[in-house]
């Protein structure tokens, strides 16, 4: 079974046939979603047939098991997780969750993620270091070089940053 990680959220519907709106959790702008991508709501599978970007921040899907209005609707408010590596793959925004298990390396030493914090204007990756969790921002973090197969970021951190 593949990485799941939180995606974003059904945001409302659009139109009449069950066309969905989805708040993305990424970083960087949103971006449609391939046909086929399978998107996990609670207990429910849906499978994208068609998506396209509708602001920076959102997509709108058509998924082939919700074909009426009535049953986007149920689904209003209902968090998405996707298959980490449908999505985290170059020149796709980058899933804010599934840097969860990554490890951040910077001169030399190690620092495991720990958690996610996200917010749409300043997302925090919660490092362990030797004297417990600090904060770092992702834009701080991204600015170094990104293995996501090894799932590490090498990058320099400020000094005493895992001090604060």
């Amino acid at each position: 079974m593949e990485k799941r990680v939180p995606y974003g959220f059904i945001e409302r519907t659009h139109g009449l046939h069950g066309r969905m709106i989805l708040k993305l959790f990424v970083f960087g702008p949103a971006a449609p979603l391939e046909e086929g991508t399978m998107l996990y709501a609670g207990d429910r599978t849906l499978t994208v047939t068609r998506s396209r970007k509708r602001d920076n921040e959102r997509v709108t899907v058509d998924c082939s098991e919700v074909w009426k209005k009535t049953q986007a609707a149920e689904l209003t408010g209902e968090s998405i997780e996707v298959d980490i590596d449908q999505v985290l793959k170059p020149g796709f925004p980058l899933p804010v969750y599934g840097f969860s298990e990554f490890t951040i390396v910077s001169r030399g030493k190690k620092f495991p993620v720990e958690e996610v914090e996200y917010n749409n204007s300043n997302p925090q990756l919660i490092l362990r270091g030797d004297g417990g969790l600090f904060p770092v921002p992702l834009v701080l973090a991204l600015t170094g070089q990104v293995d996501s197969a090894e799932r590490t970021i090498v990058v320099d951190l400020p000094e005493g940053l895992e001090e604060i």
